[in-house]
């Protein structure tokens, strides 16, 4: 029986060495310079982890980066220092293999996913951007697209402790799970223009907080006026069927918003992206048209200012308040 083991193996050799062999995938590598920026953005990650926002034990999640012909992944990137990151370079021709394997066009994203007991994160490299057209001519593309990143990998290690929220938020849906997502409230009525127009009104409200330095009274009337008229509209418009919503909007602006906190913490750091601090709000804090992540960052900016606890530990740590019930907290406090 060894001798015939010996002789199938010996057999096979020879057939390896005189039949034609499947060509070999050509290795592939990202430019220098999308290179150079994925390496800072993962370093701004650790920085603000450390000096910003408190994240630790993160669980570990795939990172999925891409350009015009090559996928970088990895499954340590965020958990690791930069000399421990173990990368692969798999050549692509125009869609991106995901970590769940699904399939997905080589274009300008970033977003998170948890689906199960897999997390990941994917994004393309500046290079994609830019050939699409994206620019920040105030903060630069690639300052712009590391908060990006940040506000992205931040909703990473969210899910864990504001998972029960949206799987609630899912439960009490009649809509398709696809539908159910942080814009669902800006898809269903930016439309009318009374519920647009409170939305807009309690974002400028609650933006104006940032203003009112030292006068804490001034910061808690804002803050008051502003969740007055929300109550208003909850009361209003999520009623019945729609009382969900009021969990749906308050777990969304919470995740937006503190992921966008977080970016323009770090793009304002003096040791981060040190940016002025009116361009980045102007450029960043206040640029887009979702409601979800200007309201959202807008709350994030009044928690911050009038809380008296550490937020921070909830919003990335254990998740037991959202921003909403963080700023009650706070006005519900001796003045």
């Amino acid at each position: 029986m060894r001798l015939s083991l010996m002789t199938v193996a010996m057999l096979a050799l020879v057939a390896c060495a005189t039949s034609p062999q499947p060509p070999i995938a050509p290795s592939c590598e990202v430019s220098a310079e999308d290179r150079e920026w994925i390496d800072g953005s993962l370093d701004a990650w650790r920085f603000t982890a450390r000096e910003i926002t408190g994240v630790s034990n993160v669980r570990p999640f795939d990172a999925v980066f891409f350009d015009d012909d090559c996928v970088l992944t990895s499954r340590n990137a965020f958990t690791a220092e930069r000399t421990d990151v173990l990368w692969t370079a798999t050549p692509h021709t125009g869609q991106i293999t995901l970590p769940d394997g699904q399939a997905m066009p080589a274009g300008v994203t970033s977003f998170a996913s948890a689906e199960g007991a897999r997390a990941f994160f994917v994004m393309s490299a500046p290079s994609v951007w830019r050939a699409a057209g994206v620019s920040n001519e105030a903060l630069g593309l690639e300052k712009m697209m590391t908060g990006v990143l940040l506000h992205e990998g931040s909703h990473v290690a969210q899910f864990a402790s504001y998972g029960p929220r949206i799987a609630a938020i899912v439960a009490a849906s009649n809509l398709p799970e696809d539908d159910i997502n942080d814009d669902m409230i800006q898809h269903r009525f930016a439309e009318d223009p009374e519920f647009a127009a409170s939305v807009e009104r309690e974002t400028e409200l609650l933006f104006q907080i940032t203003n009112t330095r030292d006068n804490d009274d001034e910061a808690r009337r804002l803050a008051r006026e502003a969740r007055e008229l929300m109550r208003a509209r909850h009361a209003r418009w999520f009623t019945g069927s729609d009382a969900y919503l009021i969990e749906a909007e308050d777990t969304w602006l919470t995740l937006e918003g503190s992921g966008q906190w977080v970016a323009y913490q770090w793009i304002v750091h003096p040791s981060g992206g040190d940016a002025e601090s009116e361009a980045a709000v102007a450029n960043f804090a206040r640029r887009g048209r979702w409601w979800s992540q200007k309201e959202g960052i807008a709350l994030a900016f009044a928690v911050d200012r009038l809380a008296p606890f550490d937020w921070k530990r909830h919003a990335f740590g254990d998740g037991q308040m959202t921003l909403l019930q963080m700023l009650d907290a706070a006005l519900a406090s001796p003045e």
